[in-house]
């Protein structure tokens, strides 16, 4: 539009083609025409991108803009070559036509979205700078015939015109320059407060991972200390059964706070934070208050020095509360700083109860977990017993135990030998070793648990496949005897599994996975499948419990068989803060798939 005021991109106009006055090209007009296509077949390359990355509403929407827009084009493009003298007549103005009524009819139906909000918008502050601009013309039209003065109509075009926009710049430039400004001085001189409240904000994720309420409650003294420059701040909380919130941690002020200032159940502050668990800032509260309320108020604020409470809840289970010492006079807390505290409070609360949930799920687990251990213990230890209990007996009447043959001597040492066996697997499995973690080869660890099976799937005519990652030298913190000792009882596990199976066959097959890029995270699995029989579905959500087993226990010596293993050789992985899972392969037998993190993952070249 500039260029053509002087001439650069329209010359003037001339008779074309039945065309009276159509445009002469200026020495510009290339530019302008190569700046059309470029502006519209980059906005196409946009809205395809965008079609090809939505789904549902959003690409058909993009669709719909696409194609309207090619219709715009191919019509507004005939207008062009009369520029150039090519005799092609301007007929594809009706597409144009049609392009506008595309544009409406997306807009009415919000197929192009935001612009009805932003119409609306407009509409509405045209009207108030319209309405605002004939309020000033009625006003001066009124004072001009008060003083007896006539008015010109060229006096009112100016002054109505002038009357808009200064509305229209109070109505739209003045908001934007004052938040413009605003920001700038909040950027520059309150850089830190913004970036405390950030981590105020963000404070409830980073306590989710804190598993010690003293170090929850320690990170939420440092954090309010120095988000809202607090000169003290006390958290006091309540014991399960007990009728008394204690002070629990504090800073500033309120590191020594008054001895033996506590705050019982009935107590009216407690009473109310429980009906109506919200933030109190004391130079806010109303004077209808409760007595009895408005007196602890005034207690705490006197005796502890607090001006702002911020209950720890959820729902109306308040399991303590926060006591703020704020300097100056706390009217000027931000209404973004206390629903950034009551918001931290709520979190805390409902991270307190998820923890509770958590805990007496874990005693069911705890109970449910005894009570298989007791039956299986009752049912492996009964049989054994029957031949001690024999010998006893004999003992008691005075038979002699040389006279017994060989075969229930025989029987006697087994069984004691099975008792022994019993026991040392229960007292492994409730020990609970971490043993002394250091950088450990996976692929070296899997070498020799091979290696240690290799007679055991011999004899039983079981073939092992082992297909390590030859890309990478895969490390993991861990203890090498522990996980050798995992690996020799999932693939002695296969072995037996693989009991009269044609051609039985073990695969062990390590893969390495990068699950979090940016974090620098790496895993590794190690799956361990055969081709056997797979995991009997009533046994698929217990396997992993003490004393489930699909074998035979009865018939077999030693702790093979005991459904100990399963049970140890998941705990110790556990103990590497790794993953053991279990499913059946499509075709046939089971996988059992190990993931340990990777503390270090060399390339080969």
């Amino acid at each position: 539009a500039t260029f053509t005021c002087f001439g650069w991109t329209v010359e003037g106009v001339s008779e074309r083609a039945g065309h009276p006055f159509w445009p002469d090209a200026g020495p510009l007009s290339p530019l302008f025409l190569i700046y059309f296509a470029y502006y519209f077949f980059a906005c196409s390359i946009f809205l395809l991108k965008g079609i090809s990355e939505h789904i549902g509403g959003r690409s058909t929407d993009q669709t719909f803009v696409f194609y309207s827009a090619l219709i715009g084009f191919c019509g507004g493009s005939t207008n062009f070559p009369l520029w150039y003298d090519i005799p092609i007549q301007p007929y594809g103005n009706g597409l144009v036509s049609l392009y506008a009524f595309m544009i409406w009819y997306g807009i009415y139906s919000n197929r192009i979205t935001g612009i009805r909000v932003d119409l609306s918008k407009m509409a509405v502050g045209l009207l108030l700078n319209v309405s605002v601009a004939l309020f000033y013309l009625l006003a001066f039209a009124s004072y001009r015939t008060i003083l007896k003065t006539p008015v010109q109509p060229s006096e009112l075009w100016v002054h109505g015109i002038g009357a808009f926009l200064l509305s229209s710049t109070n109505y739209w430039l003045t908001p934007r320059i004052k938040a413009f400004s605003e920001r700038i001085l909040e950027n520059t001189f309150h850089d830190d407060k913004i970036n405390a409240l950030t981590m105020l904000k963000e404070l409830p994720v980073h306590l989710a991972d804190i598993s010690e309420d003293q170090q929850i409650f320690k990170k939420m003294v440092e954090s309010i200390s120095l988000a809202i420059n607090a000169t003290g701040v006390a958290i006091y909380t309540i014991e399960p059964f007990d009728d008394t919130y204690r002070h629990s941690t504090s800073a500033g002020t309120f590191v020594n706070p008054p001895s033996g200032f506590s705050f019982k159940t009935n107590n009216p502050i407690v009473e109310e934070l429980i009906r109506k668990p919200v933030s109190v800032v004391f130079d806010r509260v109303q004077l209808d208050l409760d007595s009895k309320y408005y007196k602890a108020l005034l207690d705490m604020r006197y005796k502890l020095g607090a001006s702002m409470i911020i209950p720890i809840f959820t729902g109306h289970e308040v399991y303590g509360f926060i006591a703020l010492a704020i300097e100056g006079n706390n009217r000027s807390l931000s209404e973004e700083v206390i629903s950034s505290l009551s918001y931290l409070g709520s979190q805390v609360g409902i991270n307190f109860r998820t923890r509770e949930f958590e805990k007496q799920a874990s005693e069911v687990d705890k109970l449910v977990a005894l009570g298989t251990m007791a039956a299986g213990l009752a049912h492996e230890i009964r049989n054994p017993l029957v031949s001690v209990q024999t010998v006893a007996s004999m003992v008691q009447l005075g038979i002699s135990v040389d006279g017994a043959n060989e075969q229930f001597k025989q029987v006697l040492s087994r069984d004691v030998a099975r008792i022994k066996s019993i026991v040392e697997g229960v007292t492994l499995y409730s020990e609970n070793k971490k043993g002394t973690m250091k950088p450990t080869s996976i692929n070296s660890v899997l070498v020799n648990s091979i290696e240690i099976s290799s007679k055991i799937a011999e004899k039983h005519g079981v073939s092992l496949r082992f297909m390590p990652d030859d890309h990478s030298n895969i490390k993991a913190m861990a203890n090498l005897g522990q996980l050798v000792q995992v690996f020799n009882n999932l693939i002695e596990n296969a072995i037996h599994a693989l009991s009269g199976v044609e051609a039985p066959r073990i695969e062990i097959k390590v893969i390495t996975r990068g699950d979090n890029k940016k974090l620098g995270q790496s895993w590794v699995n190690v799956e361990i499948s055969d081709n056997g029989k797979g995991v009997p579905e009533s046994q698929w959500t217990r396997i992993f419990d003490p004393f489930i087993t699909s074998k035979n226990t009865g018939a077999r010596s030693g702790n093979t068989g005991m459904g100990l293993g399963l049970a140890i050789t998941k705990r110790i992985i556990e103990n590497h803060n790794g993953a053991m899972v279990v499913d059946n392969n499509p075709m046939s037998g089971a996988r059992f798939t190990i993931s340990l993190e990777c503390i270090e993952a060399e390339m080969k070249v």
